[in-house]
């Protein structure tokens, strides 16, 4: 992802569109991307939006903006929030982590849940209801790599710090 260039995400079955638009420093390296939310190519401004203190993280790679039935797209802050593109209504969610050390990996949606990935945690929303449970990982001890359901179970790829070993375990969510 090129860090002097604005992108540009657009979701697939609604006509909504997140824009980066520009790399911030917001304190001691830690950085973000200020962004504009826009809906029927009106930006939308709503306070959970805003950038002043907390924008999209910097890598955005494996990002992924809507879920398959295109009811709600995640907008990845911090804090994440999920715009609902049936009722136009935001939901913001309180990471239960600081952020430092804890950079966005991926994410993915599956049935009526999305699935976040960050560095040392994992959180589970239940886009139907509302709830999210997370599991985190003690800063220094692994990176987490990938995630990905087998046989109905999550199994969390990562690299472990204590031996530099590439390692795979189960985990519930």
């Amino acid at each position: 992802m090129k860090l002097d260039s604005q992108h540009l995400y657009k979701a697939l079955k609604s006509n909504t569109e997140i824009l980066a638009t520009e790399l911030e420093e917001l304190n001691y390296g830690r950085m973000f991307w200020k962004f504009d939310f826009i809906v029927d190519n009106q930006k939308v401004n709503n306070p959970l939006l805003k950038c002043e203190f907390e924008g999209l993280f910097v890598d955005l790679n494996l990002f992924k903006m809507e879920s398959e039935n295109g009811k709600y797209i995640y907008i990845p802050k911090y804090n994440p929030v999920i715009y609902n593109t049936q009722s136009k209504e935001f939901k913001e969610y309180k990471s239960p982590i600081e952020p430092q050390n804890n950079d966005f990996v991926r994410n993915y949606f599956f049935d009526n849940n999305l699935i976040i990935l960050h560095e040392r945690s994992v959180y589970k929303i239940n886009l139907e209801s509302g709830t999210i449970t997370n599991t985190s990982f003690e800063f220094g001890s692994v990176i987490l790599n990938d995630i990905y359901l087998s046989d109905g179970r999550f199994l969390l790829a990562f690299k472990n710090l204590k031996n530099y070993e590439d390692e795979e375990q189960e985990i519930k969510l």
